[in-house]
C-alpha cells in the first residue's frame, strides 16, 4: 500500500528537468514560476515526505497518505486545531480526502511521469492568471478510459486519461483545466456545502466546529463526494466555470476556443453507447455550448493566441 501512495505522490508533484529549448514558447516562459527553481516560493512543490506523511499534515511533504488515516478523520478521532472558517488549510484537508476517493473510483494513478509533468505545466500556466495563484495546485491523471475531469477544494485537479486521449491540442487542455480551476477559485464546492443541510445547524465550516461535532467532517466529506461524483453542483455554477475558464485560458495566451472545440466533440458523442458520469454531473452540453458560443464573442480580441497542436502531439504521442 505504501508503494501505491508513493506513486500517487509522484503524480502530484513536479520534479525533474524542465522542458527542452525545442519546446520554447508561452508555457516555457511562465513555467519558471511553477518549479522548485522559481523565485516565487508559493509555486514550488513541497519536498517529498519519505516517511509516508499523513492526511492532516497537508501536502507539506507529499500525498503519502495512510488510507486508515482518512477513516480516523471521518470518525473525528484525530485532534485538530481551531482555524478560521473555510481557511486554506481546512479547504486543503477536505480536498485531500476527496482526492483519495477520486483515486479509488477512477482506477488510481495513470503512471506516466512525463505526461503528468506536462499536464502540470499547462495547468500551472493557467493557474498563474487566476484569482488565487498562490494555491499549491496539483494536477493528476487518473487511469480511467471514461472522459471526465473534476476539481476538489484546495487546488486538486484531476483529469482522466480517457479525456486526454480525446483532446486535439494544448489549448483544449488549457480550456478543460481552466474550467476546473474556476471551480477552485470561485469556491463552488465549499459554497455549495455551506448552503447544504449538513451545515444547517452551524454558522460556518471551521475546524473548531468539527471538533465540537466529530461527525461533521465525515458528513461534509460524504456530501462533497456525492456532489462531485454522483449528482453534480448547481448548473449555474458549471456555466460560471465555463465562463471563467475561457477567460483564464485567454489570459494565459491560449486560444479560448479550445474548450468550445472539445465541447462540440463531446456533444456529438453524448448519445453514444458508452456514457460517462460526466453527463449526469454537468448540464446538457448543448446548453453549455450555447453560452460558451456567446461568451467567446464578448471576449476582447487578442492576436496570436495559441492552439499548440504540434507540441500537444509531441507530448502525447504515446497515447
Amino acid at each position: 500500500m505504501k508503494h501505491l501512495w508513493r506513486h500517487i505522490t509522484a503524480a502530484l508533484l513536479i520534479g525533474g528537468p524542465l522542458l527542452t529549448d525545442s519546446h520554447a514558447g508561452l508555457l516555457d516562459q511562465v513555467i519558471q514560476q511553477a518549479t522548485p527553481s522559481s523565485a516565487s516560493p508559493h509555486n514550488a512543490p513541497p519536498p517529498a515526505n519519505t516517511q509516508g506523511g499523513g492526511l492532516i499534515d497537508g501536502l507539506g511533504g507529499a500525498l503519502g497518505v495512510d488510507p486508515k488515516k482518512l477513516d480516523l478523520i471521518k470518525k473525528g478521532v484525530q485532534t485538530v486545531q481551531a482555524m478560521q472558517p473555510i481557511g486554506e488549510e481546512a479547504e486543503r484537508m477536505l480536498g485531500e480526502s476527496i482526492g483519495i476517493e477520486a483515486f479509488s473510483r477512477y482506477g488510481g494513478l495513470y503512471r506516466d511521469e512525463a505526461l503528468t509533468r506536462y499536464v502540470n505545466l499547462v495547468g500551472r500556466t493557467v493557474a498563474e492568471v487566476t484569482e488565487r495563484p498562490g494555491l499549491e495546485y496539483r494536477f493528476a491523471i487518473l487511469d480511467s478510459r471514461e472522459e471526465n475531469a473534476f476539481a476538489a477544494p484546495g487546488g486538486y485537479i484531476f483529469v482522466t486519461i480517457g479525456l486526454l486521449r480525446s483532446l486535439k491540442n494544448e489549448a483544449e487542455l488549457a480550456g478543460v483545466l481552466g474550467h476546473e480551476l474556476a471551480h477552485v477559485n470561485r469556491k463552488h464546492m465549499l459554497n455549495t456545502l455551506q448552503r447544504s443541510s449538513v451545515l444547517s445547524n452551524i454558522s460556518d465550516l471551521s475546524m473548531s466546529a468539527m471538533n465540537q461535532d466529530p461527525k461533521l467532517l465525515g458528513a461534509a466529506i460524504d456530501q462533497m463526494n456525492d456532489l462531485l461524483f454522483t449528482h453534480g453542483i448547481d448548473k449555474d455554477l458549471e456555466f460560471e466555470a465555463d465562463r471563467f475558464g475561457l477567460e483564464y485560458a485567454q489570459r494565459a495566451g491560449y486560444a479560448p476556443s479550445g474548450l468550445q472545440a472539445y465541447l462540440h466533440r463531446l456533444a456529438r458523442s453524448q448519445g453514444g453507447a458508452t456514457r460517462s458520469v460526466f453527463f449526469t454531473t454537468h448540464p446538457p452540453v448543448s446548453d453549455r455550448l450555447q453560452r460558451v458560443d456567446g461568451q467567446l464573442t464578448r471576449l476582447p480580441p487578442v492576436k496570436g493566441l495559441a492552439l499548440l497542436e504540434e507540441r500537444w502531439k509531441r507530448h502525447t504521442a504515446k497515447l
